[in-house]
């Protein structure tokens, strides 16, 4: 099974994800739920990502649906400007504040139990990290490898995170180089 492989740091970073996705009142672990719990990772150390702000970008992907900053920018040259559509939908369901109706399906949704399922692209990631661990050589599986398989796929993970210089190639690098 994977997770017999994952390292302890690597499981910590499970676990810390769930809880980024309950912070966030998520109904399931995203993949930026778990980019937020590797920060700290020793692939991600070099780079400036404080926590705060890079929940700040994946909290606006969110607001606009999943859509990246390419995707505005399409749209825009179409002539739709996505903030002003979420403003006014926001307005007329009752605001992005906390206020309308997905706080209060969240909160629903609580009284149900505290179980917070993981997303297919999170599971599609973690099943990743085992290959990225193995194609380097690694029997274990460590939180810099869950951090690889984040990299690889499009996404608001990767977009964020490569807009702040982490890209794929160099971190895989920084991963696959001996450790002194």
């Amino acid at each position: 099974m994977i997770g017999e492989r994952f390292t302890r740091e690597a499981r910590q970073a499970v676990v810390a994800a769930v809880g980024e996705a309950e912070r966030a009142g998520s109904r399931r672990v995203e993949p930026e739920h778990l980019a937020l719990a590797l920060l700290d990772s020793p692939a991600l150390a070099g780079f400036d990502l404080p926590h705060d702000e890079v929940a700040a970008e994946f909290a606006d992907i969110r607001r606009r649906g999943g859509l990246t900053g390419a995707d505005v920018e399409a749209l825009r040259g179409l002539g739709i400007d996505v903030d002003e559509v979420l403003g006014a939908a926001e307005r007329s369901l009752g605001g992005a504040d906390g206020g309308g109706t997905a706080t209060r399906a969240r909160r629903r949704w609580r009284l149900f139990g505290n179980h917070v399922p993981f997303a297919p692209e999170t599971k599609q990631a973690l099943n990743r990290s085992l290959t990225e661990a193995l194609d380097l050589g690694w029997s274990t599986l460590t939180a810099d490898h869950l951090v690889l398989a984040l990299l690889v796929a499009r996404g608001p993970v990767s977009e964020v995170l490569g807009g702040r210089g982490v890209r794929y190639a160099e971190v895989r690098k920084l991963v696959a180089a001996p450790r002194t």
